[in-house]
């Protein structure tokens, strides 16, 4: 338990923003992924030709 309170010493910081790093790109990847999806899925208007 003393590891997960810092009394270790090593990469423990590198592990941890390793962690952070892939936390906000997953999260960042979804939110993009839901926004092509959302942009895709809606018909696009079209303005009418004005001739």
């Amino acid at each position: 338990m003393a590891s997960w309170l810092g009394g270790s010493t090593g990469s423990d910081p590198l592990v941890v923003l390793l962690v952070i790093i892939l936390l906000a790109r997953f999260v960042l990847w979804s939110c993009l992924r839901t926004y092509i999806d959302y942009r895709l899925a809606r018909p696009q208007p079209r303005k009418p030709k004005d001739d």
